[in-house]
């Protein structure tokens, strides 16, 4: 039983305003894919000053119900109306209602939108929820080793030279780190329950080979406990361990801990001394499960290989096509004549029943015939290349995707170097330290337009040339030094 202390900072008690305003009541409607769409949306068009004029901001609502269509809205939702303008007006009011937006009053005409810090959050543990791409996965082991690498710095626990503000933010970014990478290691498990669901639902054995060699096997980065041994982070991890272990029963780091919670809520000592030592202990449980987390991963990918085999087995050995023709047959004409009996079937035109044809055999023809068989199937997996083969493969593939010329990195390119529209930039004043910025400047060249990762704001930028369409001798044509190569004159400049 909780006392009525730990009852009162419980989860469930702090969400308790949240819960008492309906903040999270459009999740539960039928129509809750429209509600996140339109807080996508208002969030991302409010950017980083987390407003919005209201006109903008209906508009926008407006144009999310549109890209809706099959989706009804309930009657508080305009869903009774035929009115595009008056559905947005009503949803609007909904988002209002829920405290996902708020209005801010500028003058007698003028409102602004502005956005809830707690919609922001929300977003976004609703996109780690939806998280499924194995790209977005394979970062687990550089995060993992950022956190090992703070953890066993020198004097990275001491309370003498740590005050209590500074102490309470780093234990907190540690314990949130270490969730993500437990998160990311999870949805790993995740992808894996998919494919083994999608692997047992094969209707072939060309499905079958197709998901195992081609769909399952894109990510090899799922070996998870592999690449921690490989990457040399089991020692890391367990020696990290020690220390957070250490720091669990120093009782002068949990004092200083607990002043930093004291100062930063309204906590009785006692409290806040209970809150560090369980903060500690959730921050050393979680590197505790990693390697755990990962040997199950492993495993179930060994399952997986498993189940593939033994189904390809079973489609190709044990199961031929005749089975499935009649199969499929039998499923036609069930479908066809459902209801009725043979003794209707009987009258039907073209459904006369006849009689099965018989025929006597003598001698040797009367034997059984051979049977063809089928050649047998070598299941077993080819030889594993050595560890020297792997090491060149992963730097060949780090090398494509270092050497790639992406619209992302043109983007990138003009966000630093272009900060704001209009902004122009020639080549004649251009430094380019690394061969990294080179490829930037050849994706500027070869694209117009792109966004950042994990930013719908779309860039535009325009190059000009020196000659700018007119005739110019070749000698005549100015040169710039970019880096190690010399480039026509150009200049960049910036439209969005």
């Amino acid at each position: 039983m909780l006392g009525d202390e730990e009852q009162n900072f419980s989860l469930g008690k702090r969400l308790g305003p949240l819960f008492e305003t309906g903040f999270f009541r459009p999740l539960a409607r039928p129509s809750a894919a429209v509600y996140v769409d339109c807080a996508e949306r208002l969030t991302g068009a409010a950017l980083d000053a987390g407003q919005i004029g209201r006109n903008e901001a209906r508009l926008l609502v407006r144009e999310v119900i549109e890209q809706h269509p099959d989706t009804a809205l309930e009657e508080d939702e305009g869903g009774y109306s035929t009115d595009l303008n008056q559905k947005a007006n009503l949803f609007f009011n909904k988002l209002l209602e829920a405290k996902w937006i708020s209005e801010r009053r500028i003058s007698l005409s003028e409102y602004y939108i502005v956005i809830a810090p707690q919609l922001r959050l929300l977003l976004r543990a609703l996109d780690d929820v939806a998280e499924n791409r194995p790209e977005e996965l394979k970062d687990f082991a550089v995060g993992l080793r950022s956190l090992c690498k703070e953890i066993l710095a020198d004097k990275a626990f001491d309370p003498h030279t740590l005050d209590g503000r500074s102490l309470r933010a780093m234990v907190k970014d540690l314990r949130e780190r270490a969730e993500r990478v437990l998160n990311q290691m999870h949805a790993v498990e995740n992808l894996i329950g998919e494919h083994e669901t999608a692997q047992r639902q094969s209707t072939s054995g060309r499905e079958t080979l197709k998901r195992f060699l081609d769909e399952f096997h894109v990510g090899e980065h799922i070996l998870c406990y592999d690449a921690l041994r490989e990457a040399g982070l089991l020692p890391r991890i367990t020696r990290a361990r020690g220390v957070l272990q250490e720091a669990a029963a120093d009782p002068f780091l949990k004092e200083r801990l607990a002043e930093g919670i004291r100062a930063h809520s309204d906590e009785s000592a006692d409290r806040a001394y209970a809150r560090a030592e369980q903060w500690l202990q959730l921050l050393e449980q979680h590197f505790s499960r990693i390697p755990q987390i990962a040997r199950q991963i492993d495993a179930r990918m060994a399952e997986f290989s498993n189940l593939s085999a033994a189904r390809y087995r079973y489609q190709t050995e044990m199961r031929g096509q005749r089975p499935e023709r009649v199969k499929e047959y039998c499923d036609r004409a069930a479908k066809a004549f459902s209801g009725k009996k043979f003794s209707d079937l009987a009258h039907e035109p073209g459904l006369a029943f006849r009689a099965v044809h018989c025929e006597i055999l003598f001698g040797r023809d009367s034997l059984a015939p051979v049977r063809t068989k089928r050649l047998p199937v070598n299941l077993k997996l080819a030889t594993p290349t050595s560890q020297i083969d792997k090491a060149e493969a992963r730097e060949a593939i780090r090398r494509h995707n270092l050497l790639t010329l992406t619209p992302q990195r043109a983007a990138r390119f003009i966000v630093e170097r272009l900060p704001e529209k209009g902004a122009r930039l020639s080549t004649e004043h251009l430094t380019l330290a690394t061969e990294d910025d080179l490829l930037d400047l050849l994706a500027v060249l070869s694209f117009d337009r792109g966004n950042l990762a994990r930013s719908r704001k779309l860039l535009r930028w325009r190059v000009h040339p020196a000659r700018d369409g007119a005739y110019i001798p070749p000698e005549r044509i100015p040169l710039d030094r970019v880096g190690d190569v010399r480039i026509e004159r150009l200049s960049i400049e910036r439209l969005s």
